[in-house]
């Protein structure tokens, strides 16, 4: 997916929030050519889960895909399991232009809304908000799941300096590990993907990606999981000048959720900026928000809330700052400190500080 992904053979973190732990991450790489149209690849992972936690170690192949290409480059179709297409973080993360530890805010915080429960009413659903350590928790979908490894098949290619991509996936980003796997009955609903990047100058670039399929699980308490659907959209920028490496990001997340006469939508923002200050030494600062907007209760007079709306879920703000130092050519350090600030904390809900410290070395 990405040309400066590394074979790592060691990548350990030590973390510091409400506990301290160590999750160590091996990850290895095998690419087989066949010629020059056929390409595989191959990623085997080692650490303890997608994102790290003081849980048991496991192993897993993350990655296993083939690509046939043709002679100028320009046309490709590729199948198998990889990481997802859409928006602009999953090309870059792991690499030597990631410079943070954790992924955006959009990619790495749970909402409230359910992938396994339908709510009676409108007015239900914006109690769910009070309640975030039963609904936001483990089954709280994110707006982005991290970097999902989906198996599915994509067609990208070429038009002039335009680099477009369209593929099938069997499950939206929201959807959690164990949607991830290899199922053939989630094929039947696929989430569609589509996507293209363009320059706009020797320094800027401009990418948009689009995706629309069922978030839900299959096993839900109430009705067809194809009516939960989320769809959205996302436009970055990236510039590059010199020392300076800028991003900045926008997500449209609307989801459609049965028993509610609106769809619920959420705006998430991002942006980052990376210096190399010295030799080796690089510092980045990033600042993320989700904002959750107004939604209707449907109580009409009687309703509690001020115009019978609200919003139906808290927003939260993220801000960040990293310190990398390249030890040497194919190893360095990375320290990250996070706050996480939600005015109306409630219950569960995250208002944490956390600061994190990585060694990877790549050979």
């Amino acid at each position: 997916m990405a040309a400066q992904e590394w074979p790592t053979l060691a990548d350990a973190g030590l973390a510091y929030g409400k506990g301290t732990f160590v999750a160590p991450r091996t990850r290895l790489f095998a690419d087989v050519f066949l010629g020059e149209r056929v390409y595989g690849l191959l990623e085997l992972r080692s650490d303890r889960g997608e994102a790290p936690t003081v849980g048991a170690w496991e192993a897993r192949v993350e990655q296993v895909l083939v690509r046939v290409s043709n002679l100028g480059g320009t046309l490709a179709i590729q199948a198998g399991r990889f990481a997802s297409p859409f928006g602009s973080y999953a090309s870059r993360h792991l690499t030597t232009v990631d410079p943070f530890i954790r992924p955006p805010l959009a990619y790495d915080y749970r909402t409230i809304m359910s992938r396994t429960v339908a709510p009676p009413d409108a007015d239900r659903f914006l109690r769910w908000t009070n309640d975030p350590e039963t609904f936001r928790g483990m089954v709280g979908a994110p707006t982005v799941w991290g970097v999902p490894y989906q198996w599915g098949v994509m067609l990208s290619g070429l038009v002039g300096e335009i680099q477009y991509r369209g593929g099938a996936m069997n499950s939206a980003p929201s959807s959690e590990v164990e949607a991830w796997g290899w199922d053939t009955d989630r094929f039947k609903d696929p989430s569609f993907v589509l996507g293209a990047q363009a320059p706009l100058s020797a320094d800027l670039s401009l990418g948009v990606s689009y995706n629309r399929g069922p978030y839900a699980e299959r096993e839900i308490s109430s009705g067809d999981h194809t009516v939960y659907t989320q769809e959205m959209v996302s436009l970055d920028v990236t510039l590059a000048r010199g020392p300076v490496m800028a991003r900045a990001e926008v997500i449209r997340d609307q989801w459609v959720v049965p028993n509610l006469s609106e769809e619920p939508v959420e705006w998430a923002y991002g942006a980052e900026v990376q210096v190399d200050v010295a030799i080796g030494f690089s510092l980045a600062v990033r600042y993320g928000y989700v904002d959750f907007r107004s939604f209707g209760d449907g109580l009409g007079s009687a309703s509690p809330r001020p115009d019978g709306r609200s919003d139906w879920d808290h927003d939260i703000a993220r801000y960040e700052v990293a310190v990398g130092y390249r030890l040497a050519r194919n190893a360095g350090l990375l320290g990250t400190f996070m706050h996480n600030e939600n005015d109306e904390l409630v219950g569960g809900d995250p208002d944490d500080d956390l600061f994190a410290v990585r060694l990877w070395w790549a050979f």
